[in-house]
């Protein structure tokens, strides 16, 4: 068995400006590298060692996971397919002036129709499974970016079934997607910066809770 830690990355400037970051990069803010020391400081004080770190390979990922490994003394391996969710067209746009947007026609998407950028929006912010095949124009669907991240956790396990303790330091949405897809009672609000929540696999048994 393995207990993984899932950590999301520390306050960043897009956080700050409530822009969507997605797969661009956004630098940690001073607040953000604070939190990382201070999550690392927690866990190392509760006695907690990782055998390895796993990276998405975005800035705001790296340097989280750099300020943890320093504190805890151990090595990084990073993966792209680790990043967050893929926002399309949509990165780098303030929520707010998203929620402005009025569409004609109408965006449809897996079924979907929406009016405007403020439904959209509600419609990716939601714990709702039935959401979880719509997309942003050129993004991912919220499907495709859970399948990609539990897979590449569950990869890298199954190639180290030695690993007991691993940390994996990646992004707000595609921890919360994992969470609900192995257990959607648990989750009820979004994943603060350098939280950690904590999940278990077993080859046989898949993640879970």
């Amino acid at each position: 068995m393995a207990k993984v830690y899932l950590i999301r990355h520390g306050q960043t400037t897009f956080n700050v400006d409530h822009i969507i970051s997605g797969q661009i990069e956004t630098d940690l803010t001073a607040l953000g590298r604070q939190q990382a020391l201070e999550g690392a400081l927690k866990l190392k004080n509760e006695g907690v060692s990782f055998d390895i770190i796993l990276c998405s390979t975005l800035n705001r990922a790296k340097e989280t996971a750099k300020i943890i490994a320093n504190v805890i003394n151990t090595s990084i391996v990073f993966d792209e397919k680790l990043q967050e969710f893929n926002n399309g067209v949509y990165e780098g746009v303030k929520i707010e002036d998203l929620k402005q947007i009025v569409f004609n026609p109408p965006y449809e998407t897996a079924g979907f129709k929406f009016e405007n950028g403020t439904s959209l929006y509600a419609a990716y912010s939601s714990f709702d499974p039935k959401y979880d095949k719509i997309s942003y124009p050129k993004g991912e669907t919220k499907q495709q970016a859970r399948d990609r991240f539990m897979d590449t956790i569950k990869d890298y396990l199954d190639k180290h079934p030695n690993v007991e303790n691993l940390c994996v330091v990646a992004h707000g949405a595609v921890i919360r997607f994992m969470l609900l897809k192995i257990c959607p009672q648990t989750l009820t609000e979004k994943i603060k910066n350098v939280e950690a929540r904590i999940v278990y696999y077993e080859k046989e048994k898949g993640f879970y809770i």
